[in-house]
């Protein structure tokens, strides 16, 4: 029956948000991450709030463009569909803002050493006295130079690098901000994550749904391997030997990560049958965009349990991106009907 059809793609829908929001619980240590190797890039180089905001709205987007306009799945509007996902991500980007470290947990600013409020004496001349480098030698591999003052070649790539300010680095020959290649890296992030469950549409209809979580498994098995054996292989490359490179090998913490490490990567798989479920009987447009706000149960654990989110006004700013967030995810279920 559809209306069956419907709570069972609902319920595994909540499912799916409640164990991906709860996944990274047993591992909050310093021990590990459970992120993809984009997600943290886009981190690294563009913080918190936008590498996680982009990246889950991006999946949302991402999903909902498949399942909409690429699947033909029927909404009663289209145009109201894309009002309920638009206001589903820009709630998950405020959700990634106020809980970004940055923002929950400011850094006091110390005061200038010169203030009038300040103990301290007065700011010495920090400038560098005449002669302080003449004993330094310049770097010959770096810099090249001629007799006449005219001609300064530059033969090292990686000096140039080292004048960059920390905000560039260099990518394909170009200096290039990190904050674009983070953006750029999230942005990846939203497009494989919210096409991961694209493959099963194509599917026969005997292989969908939970038919399709061995394949799904024996293809995450494969990628996960290979990417452990292109990084042995580089750092074989390296150190030029079998024995350097094993060593230099990211290490498995077995000892402290067999029940955490087990715990999350069970919670990680629930959450991705139920995912597949929803997909199932919701569509891809509207089962995998609502799994994807289990930002609203992650923050929930960082608020009241593990206290990441401190102060009134910032909580207060989070719960009301969270509930622009469910504001969309109530439009969505209305405009979702079976054909």
């Amino acid at each position: 029956m559809p209306g069956s059809c419907d709570a069972c793609g609902w319920l595994a829908a909540f499912g799916g948000m409640l164990a991906f929001g709860s996944f990274g619980v047993p591992i909050k240590s310093d021990v590990a991450r459970s992120v993809d190797i984009a997600t943290v890039y886009a981190i690294k180089n563009a913080g918190l709030a936008i590498g996680i905001g982009v990246g889950s709205s991006f999946i949302v987007l991402i999903s909902f463009t498949w399942g909409i306009f690429v699947f033909d799945e029927h909404v009663h509007s289209r145009l109201d569909a894309c009002f309920a996902v638009g206001c589903m991500m820009v709630g998950l980007l405020g959700m990634a803002y106020y809980s970004a470290p940055s923002i929950s947990h400011p850094s006091p600013q110390p005061l200038r050493r010169d203030s009038e409020e300040s103990p301290y004496l007065p700011l010495e001349n920090d400038e560098p006295e005449d002669g302080a480098f003449d004993d330094e030698a310049p770097n010959e591999d770096a810099i090249e130079c001629s007799e006449s003052d005219d001609e300064v070649v530059v033969v090292d790539d990686s000096t140039i690098e080292e004048m960059l300010p920390d905000t560039h680095t260099i990518c394909c020959g170009m200096k290039v901000q990190r904050r674009t290649l983070g953006i750029l890296a999230a942005m990846f992030t939203g497009i494989y994550g919210g096409s991961i469950l694209a493959p099963m549409k194509f599917a026969p209809a005997d292989a969908k749904g939970s038919h399709f979580l061995l394949s799904f498994a024996i293809g995450a098995s494969i990628v996960n391997l290979s990417i452990w054996v292109v990084r042995c292989f580089f750092l074989l490359h390296r150190h030029g030997s079998m024995s350097r490179a094993y060593a230099a090998l990211p290490s498995f913490h077995f000892r402290k990560m067999w029940l955490y490490g087990g715990a999350c990567g069970t919670l990680w798989s629930i959450g991705n049958a139920f995912s597949i479920l929803s997909v199932e009987f919701l569509g891809e447009g509207v089962g995998y965009s609502v799994v994807q706000s289990s930002m609203l149960v992650s923050g929930l654990w960082g608020i009241f349990y593990f206290k990441e989110i401190e102060g009134v006004e910032i909580i207060a700013k989070w719960l009301a991106s969270a509930s622009i967030t469910v504001l969309g995810i109530l439009l969505l279920s209305f405009e979702h009907h079976e054909k």
